[in-house]
């Protein structure tokens, strides 16, 4: 499946979840949490859309460390980010770069999440099951 129609998918299926009106309203560039308002249990009823509609499962530590194939003992110390971490977060997540710094939690990098990066996640994830 081509990313852009995983990333209109992604927008379709954000609105009701999130209580918008429109498409215009969820921008790739949006964060899930700090721009559309994504709290816990929207999360919950994402995931399971994105079971539904694409057939895949993501865990939290899959969207936090953003397919990176790494285990979160490489990026976190005590709960923190690494140096280490942030260069590989930064990879997968290049438009929030300035961002991810050391230190920041695991919930810390979960609410820079835009649109685009867990539409990203999920062609990653469709690409390794299929």
């Amino acid at each position: 499946m081509e990313l852009a129609t995983i990333e209109s998918k992604l927008r379709e299926m954000l609105l009701p979840i999130l209580g918008l009106d429109s498409i215009e309203e969820v921008q790739l560039r949006h964060s899930l949490v700090h721009d559309l308002g994504a709290e816990s249990l929207d999360f919950v009823e994402i995931m399971y859309m994105i079971e539904r509609d694409f057939g895949v499962v993501l865990k939290t530590k899959e969207i936090i460390l953003g397919g990176a194939g790494v285990t979160e003992n490489q990026v976190f110390t005590d709960g923190k980010l690494t140096q280490n971490g942030v260069l590989l977060i930064m990879q997968q997540f290049p438009e929030n770069s300035a961002k991810i710094t050391v230190g920041l939690t695991k919930i810390d990098i979960f609410s820079l999440i835009t649109v685009r990066d867990l539409a990203k996640i999920i062609s990653m994830k469709i690409a390794k099951v299929g």
